[in-house]
C-alpha cells in the first residue's frame, strides 16, 4: 500500500503536468495569427499563477505535514524497536508538533509505569522465592515427624505409604508407635491443607503423643477420646471463631503380632482389607476429633490374617474428582482397585495405586491431601 507521501507526490506530479499542458497550449494559441491575444494573455497569466501557487502549496504541505509525519513514523519505529530512551522530536508549535508532544507525555508515563512495574515484579519474585524457600523448609520439618524409619523396621517390605500433599506441605500425616510385640499405626487428616493444614498436624501430633502417654496404645478408641479432649482444650480460643476449622479425621489400628489380632477405631476414617477375592470394611465413627459436637469412639477387634492386605486412607483420595464425568472416586471404585491389587507385593501396589489415581484424575486438579497406609502380616 502506497504511503501518504507517495500519494501526495503523485497528485502533485499530475497537477503539474496538467498546468504545464495549459501553459503550452496558451503559448501555442498566441502564435496563431488573429487570435484574441488579450484573453489568451489573461489565461496564461492565471495558469502561471496556478503553477506558482501549486509549487508553494506543495512546499508548504511537504515541509509542514508530509515530511514531519514521515519523521514521526521513523522515530516511532525506533521507539518500537525497544529504544527506551528516545522520544519524538518537537521542532515547532503546529498541530503535528503538539500531537507529538502529547505522545511523548503518554510515552514517558508508560515508561515510568513500566519501570515501577518491573521493580514491583522483582520484589514479588524475591518475596515468592523467600516464601517458597520457607515452605520447602517447612516441608522438610513436616516430613521429619513422619515415622518412615519405624515403619520400615517393623514391617520391612510388608507395608507402603502413599503420601501426596496437595501443596508442598499439607494437613495429612501418618502415625506409628511400637511397644514390645504391639504397635499402633494410623493416618490422620487435619482440617485445611497447605501451611495451615501443616500447622494443624504439628498440634495434632502433640495431642496424640500426649494421649498415648496417658492411656497407652491398648485401645485406639481411648486414644481418640483422649486426643479429642486434649485438642479441645488446646484449641479452645480458635474454636470460638466458626471461620476456623479445627477438626481432624483419624483412623488407628493396634496390632498384636503374638495374638495375631487387630483392634481398629476410627473418627470418620474406615479400615479396608482384602485377600484379592473378597473385600471387607470397618467404618469409622461419624464424629471427627474436635468436631462441633463431642463424639464417642468404639474399638473393633478382628483376626490379623496373613493372606490379607489392610488399608487406611484419608478422604482426599475418595473425594478426588476425575473420570469421564468429573465425579468423585468414591468408596466403591476404591474397593475395586484394592481387590485387584491385594495379592501383589506392597511396593507394586503403591505404584499401581499412584498410577491409577493419576489416570483417573486426568486434567482435574488434586483437590486435597491424599494419604494411604497399607500393611500385611506375614
Amino acid at each position: 500500500m502506497a504511503s501518504i507521501q507517495q500519494v501526495f507526490t503523485l497528485i502533485a506530479i499530475v497537477n503539474g503536468l496538467v498546468l504545464l499542458y495549459l501553459v503550452i497550449a496558451a503559448i501555442q494559441v498566441l502564435k496563431v495569427p488573429g487570435g484574441r491575444s488579450a484573453e489568451i494573455y489573461v489565461s496564461l497569466i492565471l495558469t502561471l499563477l496556478l503553477v506558482i501557487l501549486a509549487i508553494i502549496s506543495y512546499q508548504i504541505i511537504a515541509r509542514r505535514i508530509i515530511l514531519p509525519i514521515a519523521r514521526l513514523v521513523r522515530e516511532a519505529s525506533a521507539i518500537e524497536s525497544d529504544d527506551m530512551s528516545s522520544l519524538l522530536t518537537i521542532r515547532s508549535n503546529d498541530e503535528i508538533s503538539r500531537l507529538a508532544q502529547a505522545f511523548n507525555v503518554v510515552l514517558t508515563k508508560m515508561r515510568q509505569a513500566l519501570i515501577a512495574g518491573e521493580a514491583s515484579n522483582r520484589q514479588l519474585l524475591e518475596a515468592n522465592r523467600q516464601i517458597e524457600s520457607s515452605i520447602n523448609y517447612a516441608g522438610l520439618l513436616q516430613r521429619s515427624i513422619l515415622p518412615d524409619r519405624q515403619l520400615q523396621e517393623t514391617f520391612g517390605n510388608d507395608y507402603f505409604i502413599l503420601w501426596l500433599p496437595r501443596d508442598t506441605v499439607g494437613g495429612d500425616y501418618y502415625i506409628f508407635h511400637s511397644e514390645g510385640g504391639h504397635c499402633l499405626a494410623g493416618v490422620a487428616d487435619c482440617a485445611g491443607h497447605g501451611v495451615s493444614g501443616a500447622m494443624m498436624t504439628m498440634l495434632a501430633r502433640a495431642g496424640i503423643d500426649r494421649s498415648i502417654m496417658e492411656v497407652g496404645i491398648t485401645s485406639p478408641a481411648a486414644i481418640l477420646s483422649c486426643t479429642d479432649t486434649a485438642m479441645r482444650t488446646l484449641l479452645h480460643g480458635a474454636r470460638m471463631s466458626k471461620s476456623i476449622a479445627t477438626s481432624m479425621d483419624i483412623g488407628l489400628v493396634r496390632l498384636d503380632f503374638e495374638a495375631r489380632t487387630l483392634r481398629f477405631s476410627g473418627a470418620k476414617i474406615s479400615l479396608y482389607w482384602s485377600d484379592g477375592q473378597t473385600m471387607h470394611m470397618l467404618r469409622g465413627d461419624h464424629r471427627a476429633i474436635c468436631d462441633q459436637r463431642v463424639g464417642s469412639y468404639t474399638d473393633h477387634d478382628i483376626p490379623l490374617q496373613p493372606d490379607c492386605t489392610y488399608y487406611l486412607t484419608t478422604d482426599g483420595l475418595l473425594d478426588q474428582s476425575g473420570g469421564d464425568n468429573g465425579f468423585s472416586l468414591g468408596t466403591q471404585q476404591f474397593k475395586e482397585w484394592l481387590i485387584g491389587l491385594a495379592r501383589q507385593p506392597l511396593e507394586q501396589q503403591r505404584q499401581a495405586l499412584a498410577d491409577a489415581l493419576e489416570q483417573f484424575r486426568g486434567s482435574h486438579p488434586q483437590r486435597d491431601d491424599i494419604t494411604i497406609l497399607s500393611f500385611r502380616f506375614s
